[in-house]
């Protein structure tokens, strides 16, 4: 199973020390490779497991869209968020049915998560939970990324504030789907990478050039 990195604390930048380097170095770095964008929906913030997910190519397109039941009760507060609750999900797989596709769409490439430290430990849990190999990839998180762009800093932390995917999606003028829906949520960081990318000058490589990864880890840590 692949190693999780960036394993951050609820509102804090995962580079404490000093104001990191330019953000737009980053999307830079982006392109060079083919990339996915990921969402989940999960448990709960107790040790999440996968509810939903949603996977975006690089493109746009729609790789994943699904539901699973999961073997951890639902917190209720996770159901008042997302209106996922037990019932909604009583007649979908269980993970490891959809777990062949979601792997696929995420092996040997660079997956941007809004959030990555979360959706990650979500990953980790629910592969986990039936034994089940993690494929090897880069995470690359975008809640971070725009944290810099936004360059609100905290100096008593030493660190960007993490802003809200809605402020995003604001900033680069772009449209966003339902909140707390897994593919929406996918598609409208999808929209700012987009933009970001746009307001650049760049553009995104498209063909996968073979496998390029021996384990998880940060892209972000790239640029720092």
């Amino acid at each position: 199973m692949g190693r999780l990195v960036s394993q951050t604390e609820p509102g804090r930048s995962s580079h404490p020390q000093s104001p990191p380097a330019d953000p737009w170095d980053a999307i830079r770095i982006l392109v060079e490779s083919p990339y996915v964008v990921l969402d989940t929906e999960t448990t709960g913030l107790l040790n999440p497991e996968i509810v939903a997910v949603g996977v975006v190519s690089v493109s746009g397109e729609t790789l994943l869209n699904e539901f699973v039941r999961p073997a951890r009760p639902i917190e209720p507060e996770a159901s008042r968020i997302t209106g996922i609750d037990a019932a909604a999900v009583a007649d979908k797989p269980e993970f490891p049915t959809i777990e062949p596709a979601l792997s696929r769409a995420i092996a040997d490439t660079r997956v941007c998560i809004y959030n990555a430290a979360y959706d990650l430990a979500a990953i980790e849990n629910t592969y986990a939970r039936y034994g089940l190999a993690i494929p090897a990839f880069e995470s690359w998180c975008v809640m971070e990324w725009f944290a810099q762009v936004h360059g609100e800093w905290d100096d008593t932390r030493g660190s960007y504030v993490w802003q809200p995917l809605a402020k995003a999606a604001r900033h680069f003028g772009v449209t966003q789907g339902a909140p707390h829906d897994a593919l929406d949520d996918a598609l409208t960081t999808w929209r700012i990478l987009d933009a970001a990318i746009a307001r650049a000058g760049l553009r995104p490589r498209e063909a996968h050039a073979g496998p390029r990864t021996t384990g998880m880890r940060s892209l972000f840590d790239e640029t720092n």
